[in-house]
């Protein structure tokens, strides 16, 4: 199958699957001999026909897209596939192994390169060979040169500040991913709502880096914001309860670095939450985010408060 033109042909499945006949879909909006020609991918149609299309068939975008993405491989050389599968086998060093393999082809496009530093980042792989070296560079590059961000990128920027070095990202570049960021999405949709989830992800990221960078203070106020803005605006996005977690699980360490008494309180009631999650799920990723967490806290605790736990 042609990824890049299947349009018709995942029109005419739904259509069928719906139990829509053809000329009921076509309707007054084209002719069925057109519609035919179309759905064969013959043809292609305006956005408006398109859009009035969706409607004789009674869906939205949100119904074709979850059908037409799962299709579709942005990454035409066929990296990502191939790292997810070798994520799921747990064989972190061939990833890296197939991302240099990726990155000797003479076109490979932005996209691709997003996928491949976003992987290197999580498996903790950018100080590789010279090839990665150089497609980090493209990346950050390319990132910095942008005022406004995708989905993808969000993402990808979401990892790349967890690795990042003093001289990748300037302290204005990372104010500038906060400010933008704390900027709601309207989460109406699924689209949006996922966006609304990456945006929320990449900025908690942006607020610890910071932190780390010594803007405590700077820090402080922001999360507090983000937590305003994640109470205010996404408490429709599906991973609220993540999200208000993971900023309170930074808003704690900030405020312990402070010498803040609140500090002392507010990781009292994270490893409260946690320890009744641990009990409810007996999951082993919670066990050991508890000791990665009592870790950070104990060791930024320079209050002279006892805590609790």
């Amino acid at each position: 199958m042609d990824e890049r033109n299947i349009q018709g042909k995942i029109f005419k499945k739904i259509r069928e699957e719906r139990g829509v006949k053809l000329k009921d879909a076509a309707g007054t909006t084209i002719s069925a001999r057109t519609l035919i020609r179309f759905e064969a991918d013959e043809t292609s149609v305006s956005l408006e026909v398109f859009e009035q299309l969706l409607r004789n068939i009674g869906i939205c975008y949100q119904d074709y897209f979850s059908e037409y993405l799962p299709l579709v491989e942005i990454d035409q050389t066929g990296f990502l596939t191939e790292a997810r599968r070798l994520e799921t086998l747990g064989t972190f060093t061939a990833i890296k192994s197939l991302a240099i393999k990726t990155l000797k082809n003479e076109k490979v496009s932005i996209a691709t390169r997003l996928y491949i530093e976003q992987y290197l980042s999580v498996i903790g792989e950018t100080d590789g060979p010279q090839i990665i070296r150089d497609n980090r560079k493209i990346v950050l590059e390319h990132l910095r040169s942008l005022d406004k961000h995708t989905v993808n990128e969000l993402y990808a920027l979401t990892f790349i500040l967890r690795t990042i070095k003093e001289d990748e990202f300037s302290d204005d570049f990372v104010r500038r991913v906060i400010q933008e960021n704390l900027k709601p999405i309207k989460t109406d949709n699924f689209f949006s709502i996922d966006k609304g989830e990456r945006s929320l992800l990449l900025l908690n990221s942006a607020i610890a880096l910071l932190s780390r960078r010594g803007f405590i203070e700077e820090a402080e106020e922001y999360c507090l914001k983000a937590i305003e803005l994640l109470k205010e605006h996404y408490n429709n996005v599906t991973h609220f309860m993540f999200h208000l977690i993971s900023f309170n699980y930074i808003l704690a360490q900030i405020q312990l670095k402070l010498n803040k008494p609140e500090g002392v309180e507010l990781a009292n009631k994270c490893i409260s939450y946690i320890d009744a999650q641990i009990a409810l799920t007996n999951m082993l990723g919670d066990s050991l985010t508890r000791d990665r967490l009592v870790k950070m806290f104990y060791d930024r605790n320079k209050t002279g408060i006892d805590f609790e736990f």
